[in-house]
């Protein structure tokens, strides 16, 4: 696909590109190793060459682009290079069919990926250092080198280390993190300094926590061809075609094989035109249509009960005097606190649950349970099994019940349940979008329960879909030993605990988990990691994002108590770690691959409360984004054609994709990689100048600023520009691709996954990765028989903590949509851009011309747009409690009365002055995901932390009087 089709546009661009260098008139003069600048430009005589220019070239490289489209894709491209300048790029539709029954994986790719050649040269790109000159947010910089900035911020990094600790400089880390050579930089600096890196998965809405609540982890899907094997798939809180571009023809392929494609959504969106079936439904409402369809799959005798008592917690004990799991613990002398107990059938006794295995031999637990039992001491206690109480928790949602909360009529409710159990194999589509609401857990535990109850997990197209992730295991590898000589030896100090946690009968996947939870408790003397802390929880308290959140409880969440005593609780418990605590404000905060001014709700708070407090804000970035224009240094990074790295990919496309770079990194910009390395070596040329040797962490830990480029490099093994080296040590040190080697994989820019990755992110998947058919995560649970790493080890429904049972959660159950940012009559809802990946393209001339209008706009229904004299194309304002903005107003057919729909990533500056649609969304934090000093909601990489919630906004909005507003 050619960026620069159009003849009077690609001059337009070439004219700016050639102006930016101070180069008049097309002529350039080739450039020489001293001059250090472009490669020679051709002389053109009309656009007649320009245009057949355009279809001639240098070489072809295999790359792709390095951030986060998670559900949609992640593709191979031809990248096309002539003079040195990437010109235009087009997929690699080279994906090998996996076996004749199932589509292939061609073509792969999208309308952003087809126009970055565009992308990367158009006035927002910047190519060297910037430093602020007025006050932050004024516009005003000045150009410096490399060498300026880069000892200002390792001297500011001194002062603050020393005087302040460790823990005071912050990696602001984004959606585009790579997982690869980016985050092995920031990984090792991170380990070696024990400054803070940000987990953004909660912060930008993607913690499914009711995902992690019931399997004990929240990463697990299928490949996309597996959809091509059900019966029926249901949409649920996605919308893929629209938004997973290179995955939809998997599900309309499905439809010719039989499937049927049932939506559920509240707006009649893209999906739901290529769906057999649309159910519309109330926004906030699923958890009361999903347990309506659980009430009619156990009253009708559908339960599949050989699954339900091998897999779940179904079965499992609980006392009712303390509405806690009965424990061996609780009636045997020396019994065991983590060994649960059931009744069984067969000897009409109490038994202990099967531990090392899910394999249930000789038991066949009872579900409808409810007996007396004496405890070790005498004491007789009633018991009830899981099942038991679910029972009576699903009496309240009958279909005529259910359908005054969710606003489906009982009869499509009988409908939607009678599809389910009638079809043997029943899948979902289930992205992040039911965890942006502030009751989304309770959503997501409904929805897994009938999946649970129906037997529909961990077999080949069927399956409830968890969160998708797969990376390379070779990161952790070179991110944490001190050098590749010493690798073993670091990981071998793990040996013994690992035995000892093997023959105890945990899981390997339970042990690799809690690596991922280590990094959030920072001063581990056994094994030395990076640090990591919840974004949302950083920016709630020390942004002051929470502030927003005094009125919370007028806003009915629900809560028992004043929000601010649960967080409390939590924090002095550390049950939700924060890194730095509370009484130690940051000082630096380092933006990579990252724009939080633009994705944090509430994010003006941060300019308020937190910006103040920062003594250096650096933002690296091949742009000035909303975040750069806020900071105090831009730092230029080479977009991801200019660099050589390999990156996370999901179960959906499991093929590793690599960038192999195509042309030189445009004027003084540098790779992630190297920015980090060359400010290794800054603080460590200063640290030696002043005399500085090493500090203590607050936990205790020697930080060596006089070796730290030394250390990060490993003695200079992996020095400023060693991407392509570093890359290839990540891959090779993996095992999870052994067919091709990393010469090879350049050449061909992607290889399938072989094997599961055994590192924190991506080994909850927990199935094998076979060449020749479709993936089917869970499988080493359901057919091997392996726990889950939850506290009862199986699927679990019944969460027996303090926090769930004053909120009344132990058990999935309806809790209406919060009325958060005040009392207002529309709820503003929001989705995934078609025309950006976050707000990377956000403001593309060429993916503005695609968009339903060029500026940031709000859908409004018909029925609401005409109550408010709105017309379609009218500027309104739109406010709540907490703010306001305004943005044009989209007046659509396809919403229902109530509900208005925002897609995200519109940058700050795209909004007119006084506000953007992040200034009406509060955001209060969740009381249940505060929980901790628990097996499975423990925080860790990924999973466990606080999320965001701006599904629930409640809004009101206004026509504007004629023309733009001021």
């Amino acid at each position: 696909m050619s960026a620069g089709i159009d003849r009077r546009g690609f001059l337009k661009s070439a004219a700016a590109l050639m102006g930016s260098l101070s180069m008049p008139n097309f002529v350039v003069q080739a450039a020489t190793p001293q001059s250090g600048g472009l490669p020679a430009v051709p002389l053109y005589s009309s656009w007649k060459d320009v245009y057949r220019s355009q279809w001639t070239w240098d070489k072809v490289v295999r790359s792709t682009h390095h951030l986060n489209c998670w559900f949609q894709a992640h593709c191979s491209w031809d990248v096309y290079v002539k003079d040195g300048i990437v010109y235009r790029e087009e997929q690699a539709g080279e994906y090998e069919q996996v076996n004749p029954e199932l589509p292939d994986y061609n073509p792969r790719g999208c309308q952003k990926g087809g126009c970055f050649s565009e992308r990367m040269y158009d006035p927002s790109r910047i190519t060297h250092p910037l430093r602020r000159v007025g006050p932050r947010g004024s516009g005003k910089w000045e150009r410096v080198s490399w060498e300026e900035a880069l000892n200002d911020i390792a001297d500011t990094y001194l002062d603050v280390t020393l005087d302040e600790g460790t823990d005071r400089t912050i990696w602001d880390l984004g959606p585009g993190i790579d997982l690869g050579v980016s985050m092995a930089a920031q990984g090792r600096f991170s380990m070696l300094t024990q400054s803070i890196g940000l987990d953004m998965d909660g912060e930008i809405g993607d913690s499914r926590r009711g995902t992690l609540e019931t399997f004990g982890k929240i990463v697990f899907e299928r490949s996309a061809d597996d959809y091509f094997y059900s019966d029926l798939i249901l949409f649920w809180g996605g919308n893929p075609v629209y938004t997973q571009i290179p995955q939809a023809h998997f599900f309309t392929e499905a439809r010719y094989r039989g499937a049927k494609i049932i939506s559920i959504a509240p707006d009649y969106n893209p999906s739901a035109t290529k769906s057999d079936l649309w159910i519309p439904i109330k926004p906030g409402t699923d958890a009361a249509l999903a347990l309506a369809i659980c009430h009619e799959i156990v009253a009708g005798g559908h339960v599949k009960e050989a699954f339900v008592k091998e897999q779940t917690d179904l079965p499992l004990l609980v006392r009712s005097d303390t509405m806690r799991f009965l424990k061996q613990a609780d009636v045997q002398e020396g019994g065991r606190e983590n060994h649960h107990m059931l009744w069984d059938a067969v000897s009409d006794s109490l038994q202990t649950a099967p531990f090392r295995s899910l394999a249930l031999e000789a038991l066949n637990p009872a579900l409808d349970v409810r007996k007396t039992v004496t405890l070790k001491d005498g004491q007789k206690v009633e018991v009830r099994s899981v099942f038991s109480l679910l029972r009576d928790r699903l009496a309240d949602y009958t279909p005529e019940a259910a359908s005054k909360l969710c606003g489906v009529n009982p009869k499509l409710i009988r409908r939607l349940a009678r599809e389910i159990v009638s079809a043997d194999k029943v899948s979902n589509i289930a992205q992040t979008s039911l965890c942006k609401y502030f009751h989304g857990n309770l959503a997501e535990r409904s929805m897994a329960l009938i999946f649970a109850l129906t037997g529909n997990i961990g077999r080949r197209g069927a399956g409830f879909s968890g969160f998708p992730l797969l990376t390379p295991d070779g990161g952790d590898k070179f991110a944490i030993p001190p050098s590749l000589q010493e690798a073993a030896q670091t990981f071998g100090k793990l040996e013994p605990l690992i035995q000892q946690r093997l023959e105890a009968g945990d899981t390997q996947e339970m042990i690799v988990t809690d690596l991922g939870r280590m990094m959030f408790a920072p001063g581990n003397k056994l094994l030395r990691l990076p640090v990591w802390t919840s974004g949302t929880l950083f920016w709630s308290v020390h942004g002051g994002i929470g502030e927003l959140s005094k009125r919370a409880d007028e806003w009915g969440l629900g809560n028992k108590r004043p929000l601010g005593e649960y967080l409390e609780e939590s924090l002095a418990k550390q049950w939700q770690p924060l890194n730095p605590p509370p009484d130690r404000p940051p000082r630096i905060m380092i933006s990579l691959c990252s724009n939080t001014l633009r994705r944090a709700r509430g994010s003006e708070k941060l300019l308020e409360v937190l910006w103040p407090k920062l003594k250096k804000i650096v933002v690296m970035d091949w742009r000035i984004n909303s975040t750069a224009r806020h900071a105090d240094y831009v730092l230029p990074v080479a977009p991801w054609y200019e660099r050589t790295s390999l990156k996370w990919v999901t179960p959906l496309s499991p093929y590793l994709t690599i960038t192999d770079q195509a042309t030189k990194p445009l004027g003084e910009s540098k790779s992630d990689w190297s920015i980090i390395v060359a400010l290794s070596e800054a603080i460590q040329k200063r640290a030696r100048a002043r005399g500085i040797k090493s500090v203590q962490s607050p936990q205790g830990l020697e930080v060596k600023l006089d070796t730290l480029y030394d250390d990060l490099t490993m003695n200079g093994q992996f020095k400023e520009g060693d991407d392509d080296k570093v890359a290839r040590t990540i891959y090779d040190l993996g095992g999870t691709h052994k067919k091709l080697s990393w010469d090879e994989i350049k050449q061909k820019g992607f290889a399938r996954f072989e094997k599961l990755p055994e590192e924190p992110s991506s080994i909850g998947n927990m199935c094998e990765f076979p060449a020749n058919d479709s993936i089917v995560p869970l499988t080493f649970h359901v057919r091997d028989k392996v726990p889950y790493p939850t506290s009862s080890r199986r699927i679990q429904f019944f969460v027996d903590h303090p926090f769930y049972e004053e909120l009344d959660e132990l058990l999935p159950r309806f809790k209406a949509p919060p009325m958060m940012g005040g009392n207002y009559p529309l709820m503003m809802t929001g989705g995934k851009t078609r025309w950006s990946i976050h707000s990377t393209w956000r403001d593309s001339r060429i993916m503005l011309r695609l968009e339903a209008r060029p500026e940031p706009y709000m859908l409004v229904s018909i029925a609401d747009a005409t109550k408010r004299g709105i017309v379609d194309g009218d500027w309104i304002r739109v406010w709540n409690d907490v703010g306001s903005f305004k943005c044009k107003a989209k007046v659509s057919p396809s919403l229902r009365p109530g509900q208005t729909l925002m897609y995200h990533a519109w940058e700050r500056y795209q909004f007119l002055a006084g506000g953007d649609m992040n200034s009406v969304s509060p955001t209060p934090l969740n009381p249940v995901e505060l929980a901790g000093g628990h097996p499975h909601l423990t925080a860790g990489v990924l999973q466990g932390q606080n999320s965001v919630f701006d599904r629930d906004t409640r809004i009101e909005i206004e026509r504007i009087a004629e023309g733009v507003p001021a």
